[in-house]
C-alpha cells in the first residue's frame, strides 16, 4: 500500500492555465556541460528581454520563461532550435502534459538529399519525414521539413529508401544542431561519454614492444631450439668484445706512431735551424786559418 501511486485531482483553475499559456517550458539534455540556473540568466539577456521574463527553475534540469505578451514568445521561438554550451537542450510552449520526460520534442529544419529526381514529391516526403518525428511544415522546393524531434531518440542520419526491388541511401541533416554524440546519435552526450563505446570491448592493439618481443619468441612446441637462440647471443658478445680489444690495439699504435712521426719531424727542424746557423757564423767570423793566410 505505501508504494502504490498518489491520486491527484485537476481544480481547472482558469487564471493558472491563462498564466501557463504565456509560458515556454525547457530542459537541459546534458549535464556535464549545461547548469540550467546560468542558462536562464544566459538566455534572457541573449533575448533582450530581461524585463519583460521571469523565471522559475523547476528542478531535474528543468525551467520555465514567463512571458508577458504572445508576440515576445513568437519572437523567442522563431530563433530555435536552442543550444547552451554548444550542446542542445529543449524549448516549447508548456502544455498540461503529465510525464517525467516533459518535455522532450526540439523543432529542427531537416534536410533531405541522395533522393532519386524522379521520387521528389510530397507524398515521398510525407513518409521520410514521418519516420522522423512529427512534420509541421515542408518545403518541397527547398527539401526540407520542419520536424518535432523526439531527443530521447537518438539522431538518425542516414536512412534506406526502396522502389521496387531497388534501393537508396538518403542523407538526413538537422539545421544548427550543435554538440552530440557521433557514435549513437542522441543529444544528452558527447562521443567520449558514450555508453555504447564503454559498453563495446576494446581490441587488444599490441604495442611495439610487444611486437618487437613477438619475433623472438619461440612458437610452441619449439623449445629445443632456445639454447641455440642463447649459444648465439653469447657468440655475438663474443665477438664484440674482441672487436673492442682490436680497436683499442690500434688506437694505441697509431698514437705511437703519431709520437715517432712529431718526434722525427721536431728533429729535423732543429738541425736545419742548427745548419742555417753555422752557415750565417762562418760568413761573420772567418776561421783561424783563413784569416793567417790572409795576413801572409
Amino acid at each position: 500500500m505505501g508504494s502504490s501511486p498518489i491520486q491527484l485531482v485537476e481544480l481547472g483553475d482558469s487564471h493558472v492555465l491563462t498564466e501557463l499559456r504565456l509560458s515556454l517550458i525547457g530542459k537541459i539534455l546534458n549535464p556535464k556541460k549545461q547548469n540550467d540556473e546560468k542558462l536562464i540568466q544566459y538566455m534572457i539577456n541573449k533575448w533582450g528581454m530581461e524585463d519583460r521574463i521571469t523565471a522559475n527553475d523547476l528542478g531535474n534540469g528543468k525551467f520555465l520563461f514567463n512571458f508577458t505578451s504572445e508576440e515576445d514568445i513568437k519572437e523567442v521561438l522563431r530563433q530555435g532550435p536552442f543550444h547552451y554550451n554548444y550542446c542542445m537542450f529543449v524549448l516549447v510552449r508548456w502544455e498540461p502534459i503529465v510525464h517525467d520526460d516533459y518535455p522532450w520534442i526540439i523543432p529542427f529544419w531537416v534536410q533531405i538529399t541522395g533522393l532519386p529526381l524522379h521520387l521528389w514529391n510530397v507524398d515521398n516526403l510525407k513518409r521520410i519525414g514521418g519516420r522522423l518525428g512529427h512534420i509541421d511544415t515542408m518545403e518541397l522546393e527547398e527539401g526540407r521539413m520542419l520536424i518535432d524531434i523526439d531527443s530521447r531518440k537518438p539522431l538518425q542520419f542516414t536512412r534506406k529508401v526502396t522502389l521496387g526491388d531497388k534501393e537508396v541511401t538518403i542523407q538526413i541533416a538537422y539545421d544548427l544542431l550543435f554538440r552530440h554524440c557521433s557514435t549513437c546519435g542522441r543529444l544528452t552526450h558527447e562521443k567520449e561519454y558514450c555508453p555504447v563505446v564503454k559498453e563495446e570491448p576494446r581490441a587488444q592493439i599490441p604495442s611495439k614492444r610487444a611486437g618487437v618481443f613477438a619475433r623472438v619468441q619461440v612458437p610452441h612446441g619449439h623449445y629445443d631450439r632456445q639454447p641455440l637462440q642463447r649459444n648465439q647471443s653469447l657468440r655475438d658478445r663474443e665477438h664484440d668484445r674482441q672487436v673492442d680489444v682490436l680497436s683499442r690495439q690500434t688506437d694505441v699504435s697509431r698514437t705511437r706512431d703519431n709520437r715517432d712521426i712529431y718526434q722525427g719531424t721536431h728533429m729535423n727542424q732543429k738541425q736545419r735551424k742548427r745548419r742555417v746557423w753555422d752557415q750565417a757564423r762562418g760568413m761573420l767570423f772567418p776561421t783561424s786559418t783563413s784569416q793567417t793566410t790572409s795576413l801572409s
